[in-house]
């Protein structure tokens, strides 16, 4: 009886093996291609390619090409050679359906060109491909950031003995975190822990506004002081605002509860990381 049982799941066993040996040779498919972060507004069209590549001319049979967005259980694309692309959710009305990354009918719209493309559209894009006999997933991060459309650091002194630091940002995209480093020729440039920090979204934008608020008394700073605010994205820095220096005429500046100010403005382009060289 033990051995009648036995040879029963050998079988089922031998068409798992074949399952999985013609999945794996049958459909080879790379990672998906395209950019990972973008600017908001800054591109005409941007591509994510999942390309794929066919060793067996039978895995052709049954291909069904969809893409997925943050994780979502419904697609928003879906192609079935020979039949048209079919766009759902939130890319109806943002693609290029007239887009073809190949000349191959089993390839050509494969793609997601997208249009304008915006920061709603930022996130994780899946890629999934099946045929008759094995599928396929890849995964890709998308961030498309809008830099601050303002970005101010002034110096006041709201009492006589102490000097506020206040730097602000509006219109950013995604969630973005803001420090404030200082230097001076006896200090390194470092970051001031303690600043109070308050970060808001815009309601029925999506952007954010985010402020940081420092307030440091005379005698622990240096005769001349430099306050930059650094404001970055997850990974990536975008902008930094550089203050002129604090120097112990605009320290004695001001009233208790004055609102002067006493510091410059400079914003340069974004730069990459790490952070900018000390000036000196």
């Amino acid at each position: 009886m033990r051995k009648a049982r036995a040879s029963g799941y050998l079988p089922g066993i031998l068409l798992l093996l074949s399952t999985v040996i013609t999945g794996c040779f049958g459909l080879e498919v790379s990672a998906i291609e395209g950019p990972s972060v973008v600017m908001n507004g800054s591109q005409s069209q941007l591509v994510l390619d999942c390309k794929y590549d066919f060793t067996d001319e039978y895995e052709k049979n049954g291909l069904v090409v969809k893409w997925y967005f943050k994780r979502k259980p419904f697609p928003v694309y879906q192609w079935i050679p020979p039949n048209k692309p079919q766009v759902l959710g939130i890319l109806k009305g943002r693609l290029n359906l007239d887009y073809e990354v190949s000349a191959d009918e089993f390839s050509k719209h494969r793609a997601l060109a997208i249009v304008n493309p915006t920061t709603e559209l930022s996130g994780e894009y899946t890629c999934w491909i099946s045929t008759f006999d094995s599928e396929h997933v890849e995964r890709k991060m998308l961030t498309i950031y809008a830099p601050p459309s303002e970005m101010t650091l002034t110096y006041y002194k709201p009492r006589m003995d102490t000097v506020a630091v206040t730097c602000r940002a509006g219109g950013v995209y995604p969630a973005p975190d803001i420090v404030i480093f200082r230097s001076s020729p006896s200090v390194r440039k470092n970051v001031i822990e303690g600043a109070k920090m308050e970060r808001r979204v815009v309601p029925g934008r999506g952007f954010y506004n985010i402020s940081i608020e420092l307030e440091a008394f005379d005698y622990d700073l240096d005769a001349e002081n430099m306050f930059e605010c650094v404001l970055t994205i997850p990974r990536h820095r975008i902008q930094n605002a550089e203050g002129d220096p604090l120097l112990p005429s605009d320290q004695r500046r001001g009233a208790a509860g004055g609102g002067e100010l006493v510091g410059g403005l400079h914003t340069p382009s974004p730069v990459p990381l790490p952070p900018p060289p000390l000036r000196r």
